[in-house]
């Protein structure tokens, strides 16, 4: 069945919000010409290093702004809002039994090379997801992972592409069956690895022979459906997307997005504001100053909170305007609890204050975390969150406890002569200077209770592999949600054996146990429905009081996300957090 004149911000989306046999969407996509007061210019903005634009082997997506200006998916979240609402999609229908969904695309869509997006591109894109050698191991996207597509594995135990129960029924009309069920299947479609690009454009998997060189096209083309494309890549120095004159949507109103690629946060910085060379940017936590900022506006519409006003004036002599927005991301410890012991935890839990923690961290850029899923997806919200926090953290809430981190340490047999030692792993190329205020301040503490730390730096991708690996003792992380409900978080929280704390693994206790139990449920319990959504916040809940009380994760605080522009830049709103924004209503005056 079909629903008619909804309005896109409440219509009920599968996110346990649904209560009827068979659900369907209707979501529609803004038209419109370019602005006509006149040409804007190009547009300017600064990057890290980039290592890919194939939507299906992005990782750590938030912070790929070319990648949302090139690729498109299916559904979308607007301005970073509840409910997923269609991109390259109008409507979809799910079947009385949750598992197949029928979605139609959206007519008339052109990719970059000139050809119309079909079913069949769907199709393969996702196929790709799922079996592509350059997928960055992101296949549990798509297969046996919170979501997955019926499939089958060859001998080998890879995904044999053809076998996806992922279907063109005819041009604009995808049908892709999932089991088990899953709640938040329209909100997950919306991540930029499902992303679309043309059928058979590059042959890395079975059934595709590829119309170019899979690293020409990456490079060189990176084909997608979005209001902008790709004219050049100088990898390691620039990159210029130029306006898609045939995008589906708002035409672009900047010519051109021209990328500075500048690997160190500071120089973005200096560059941005001294020589004006980005339009749009970040401050770094080294360069940002509180006094400078002047908050004329805040929100609470949606998930988060937000906040608009000026900053400055800078080094530039400019005032800038700025918008901020609370992340639903936690960042935490991430304790191997084969490698550091329960009182090891425990005490560091009782000594570290989450509010002295966000200040040092953040300079007041964030809020204190006590649970691994952020505000925005905690059972009943924020409101529910802090109030749980105050009423129920057995960790000396807003406070440390030295003198209770101390006993533990003792009644386990250390002292100051006998400190216990761990390591704290560090990276060394995301987020240093938060992470580095956090470590001093733990470090500090440790010593007045106990525990002698060491800390090691390395690149993301080296810790990575040690934690995947067990070689790690605490790990400083995040959790990022995909889609707004706590599972998207605790997915990776509870006893399992791929879980990087091997939580459980050495020894069940009563906690793990309750934990494991809790998502057992959580698993019966998948259906877009009122009733299936009451029982996983309940789920949701146990795993976190089980989570304090065995500590293989400390919560730590919730950041928050500023975005700053010059006067000169029209049509820019800070997006949430589940994405970047497309850059196509942006419109960049005279810069003198």
């Amino acid at each position: 069945m079909m629903a008619e004149n909804l309005d896109r911000r409440s219509f009920l989306v599968a996110s346990g919000t649904v209560a009827t046999t068979a659900v369907a969407g209707c979501l529609d996509s803004d038209d419109g010409d370019g602005d006509e007061t006149g040409e804007s210019n190009d547009l300017q903005m600064m990057l890290s290093p980039v290592s890919t634009l194939d939507p299906c082997g992005i990782i750590g997506e938030r912070q790929e702004w070319q990648s949302y200006q090139i690729h498109e998916t299916l559904f979308f979240y607007e301005g970073g809002f509840e409910p997923a609402i269609g991109d390259l999609a109008t409507d979809y229908e799910i079947s009385d039994d949750y598992q197949t969904y029928t979605i139609t695309l959206k007519e008339g869509v052109t990719f970059h090379n000139g050809t119309e997006m079909t079913a069949e591109d769907v199709v393969y894109s996702w196929r790709r997801l799922a079996a592509s050698p350059n997928n960055s191991n992101n296949s549990d996207h798509i297969v046996d992972g919170v979501m997955n597509v019926v499939h089958e594995r060859n001998e080998e135990e890879e995904v044999i592409p053809e076998s996806m129960e992922i279907e063109a029924v005819d041009d604009y009309t995808v049908e892709m069956t999932i089991d088990p069920p899953f709640h938040g299947t329209i909100g997950w479609l919306s991540h930029i690895s499902f992303g679309i690009i043309p059928e058979g454009i590059v042959g890395d998997i079975d059934g595709y022979e590829g119309e170019m060189e899979y690293d020409e096209w990456m490079t060189e083309h990176a084909t997608g459906t979005g209001p902008f494309q790709l004219e050049d890549w100088n990898q390691g120095s620039d990159m210029t997307l130029t306006r898609f004159d045939e995008y589906h949507g708002s035409t672009a109103e900047a010519p051109e997005i021209r990328f500075q690629i500048v690997e160190d946060p500071n120089a973005r910085y200096t560059r941005a504001v001294n020589e004006q060379n980005a339009d749009i940017f970040q401050i770094p936590r080294t360069q940002y100053n509180p006094g400078l900022q002047t908050v004329e506006e805040s929100s609470d519409e949606g998930q988060d909170s937000r906040e608009f006003g000026t900053y400055g004036p800078v080094d530039g002599g400019e005032e800038l305007q700025y918008g901020s927005v609370a992340l639903p991301q936690t960042q935490f410890l991430q304790c191997n609890t084969l490698n550091v012991e329960t009182a090891a935890r425990k005490a560091l839990a009782y000594a570290i204050n989450q509010e002295v923690v966000a200040e040092n961290a953040t300079d007041g850029l964030g809020q204190p975390a006590y649970f691994v899923t952020p505000p925005t997806a905690f059972p009943g919200g924020e409101e529910e969150y802090y109030a749980t926090a105050e009423e129920e953290y057995p960790y000396s809430f807003g406070e440390s406890d030295r003198d209770a981190a101390r006993e533990v340490m003792e009644d386990a047999g250390y002292s100051e002569d006998n400190p216990y030692e761990l390591t704290i792993q560090q990276k060394s190329d995301t987020r240093v200077a938060e992470w580095d205020a956090v470590v001093s301040y733990i470090s500090d503490l440790a010593s007045n209770i106990h525990i002698d730390v060491s800390v090691e730096q390395a690149p993301s991708g080296t810790l990575i592999g040690r934690a995947i690996e067990g070689n790690i003792d605490i790990f400083l992380n995040y959790m990022d949600l995909t889609w707004f409900e706590a599972d998207s978080a605790l997915r990776f929280t509870h006893p399992t054996p791929s879980t990087w704390t091997r939580w459980g693994e050495a020894e069940t206790t009563d906690a793990s146990e309750a934990a494991a139990g809790a998502w057992e449920t959580y698993q019966e319990n998948r259906l877009p429905t009122a009733e299936a959504e009451q029982t996983r916040a309940e789920q949701y809940l146990t795993i976190e009081f089980s989570n304090w009380e065995d500590v293989p994760l400390i919560p730590l605080w919730v950041p928050t996300e500023q975005v700053y522009h010059y006067d000169w830049v029209e049509g820019y709103e800070i997006n949430g957090a589940v994405a970047r924004s497309k850059l196509n209503d942006v419109f960049v005056g005279d810069r003198s």
